[in-house]
């Protein structure tokens, strides 16, 4: 079945509705099982509810996409070990009622998915059941976005899952990403058809305008010395940066370069302008870091002086403003989140939920929070026995009003129940 409706129309919908038939602890106001794809304002949504729904929703919100979207949304996270389908599939099996909007091609919306997911939550409630609870989860800029409503509508969901968020939020994250294009301008150089180090070209395309472009690690180790400087001036572990992620097949070098590029063209256009700035920051090596470049043949005080001089980049305030206002975020909690990332995400690194964390307990929300690492290489690379392992644990949390301890969380099961994140570094 396919409707249009608007979002002014599920909210008053929701208000006159009544109460029908129950299932679980939820309420349904339809013959389950149900599926449904419609849209709401023109954004396409997909729901199914099984016939022994447990009363729980999970809300899925998807991360930016390079290519065309689904003919209809996923309903779960694309996993390492099998298609989303099969993940969506277990989780129906187990009673639960799934929602998921889909997201735009290779745009920067974070703030279209937080009100497109809520707007599809008011419809759930108003067309399909009342939830026993709403459970938002996310992966990478989803995961934003399952941060960014849970703190603000803590009255609407219950709970959240953010995979591969980058908790420090939008902004400190791509001023982190100029970081790493300046570095790679000074070894490299910067093409001038991706427009400036400051204010990426309009219309960048990575595939086709940066791709061919790029100077890749070479496979003989010829230019290994510059991409060494790169990876210890951005401050990342070796497979963080030359690792292959399992989800996506691409080392990490790349989708930093992809974000560093064209999904700052993307952000570029919806803030209005150049918005990422390095002022004041002084880039540093140690001296063993220095010494081990040298071996390399790489004078690193040469590239660092480079690096040092073009630190007067400021963006612009109204640009950065409404970065700010909507990738980033306050660490207030009132709900449980589990936050979920691989030790070494070269793209939304670990040190972002050390940031995120001291934000939490800086409002005194720590008990809010858990924050659980799976051991290797990727940007969303989990199984779906690692999520629903996650899942559990939430839906635990919420039952006892009990934190899932770190032995919830196995190595056997992949997990690193002793890993501690690198501190925040500006």
């Amino acid at each position: 079945m396919i409707e249009h409706l608007s979002r002014l129309g599920t909210v008053v919908a929701f208000l006159a509705i009544g109460v029908s038939a129950t299932a679980g602890d939820g309420i349904a106001r339809v013959s389950l099982p149900y599926k449904q794809v419609g849209s709401i304002d023109g954004v396409k949504f997909h729901i199914q509810a099984p016939a022994n729904w447990n009363g729980t929703l999970l809300v899925y919100m998807q991360g930016s996409k390079m290519s065309a979207p689904p003919a209809e949304p996923l309903l779960a996270p694309n996993v390492v070990d099998s298609p989303a389908v099969s993940l969506t599939s277990t989780l129906l099996a187990r009673g639960y009622a799934l929602a998921a909007s889909e997201i735009g091609v290779s745009d920067w919306q974070v703030k279209e998915t937080v009100q497109d997911t809520f707007a599809l939550t008011v419809y759930f409630r108003a067309t399909v059941g009342d939830p026993k609870r709403v459970i938002l989860w996310g992966s990478s800029m989803g995961g934003m976005s399952a941060l960014r409503l849970i703190e603000d509508y803590p009255k609407s969901y219950d709970a959240a899952i953010p995979m591969c968020a980058s908790g420090a939020g939008w902004t400190r994250r791509m001023d982190r990403n100029l970081d790493f294009a300046l570095a790679y301008a000074v070894v490299f150089g910067w093409p001038a058809e991706w427009g400036s180090l400051d204010d990426t070209r309009v219309g960048l395309n990575f595939a086709r305008d940066v791709y061919p472009k790029l100077a890749a690690p070479a496979a003989d180790g010829s230019n290994k010395g510059g991409w060494e400087f790169i990876r210890l001036v951005f401050g990342l572990p070796n497979d963080a940066l030359y690792g292959l992620d399992p989800m996506y097949k691409l080392p990490m070098w790349l989708m930093i370069m992809m974000t560093s590029t064209q999904l700052r063209e993307d952000t570029e256009f919806f803030a209005g302008g150049a918005f990422v700035q390095n002022a004041g920051r002084a880039y540093t090596l140690t001296s063993e870091e220095k010494a081990y470049l040298a071996t390399l043949g790489v004078d690193a005080e040469a590239l660092l002086a480079k690096m040092n001089a073009r630190a007067n980049i400021a963006g612009s305030p109204e640009a950065r403003d409404w970065v700010r206002k909507f990738g980033d975020y306050r660490g207030k909690l009132l709900r449980p989140v589990l936050m979920l990332k691989n030790t070494l995400d070269g793209q939304a690194e670990v040190r972002h939920d050390s940031y995120y964390k001291a934000q939490v307990e800086n409002w005194r929300s720590a008990d809010y929070l858990s924050q659980v690492f799976v051991s290797g290489v990727g940007h969303c690379a989990f199984t779906s026995g690692q999520l629903l392992i996650a899942l559990d644990a939430m839906e635990g949390w919420l039952n006892t009003g009990v934190k899932p301890a770190p032995a919830s969380f196995r190595s056997a099961d992949g997990f690193a129940p002793d890993f501690t994140p690198a501190p925040w570094r500006d």
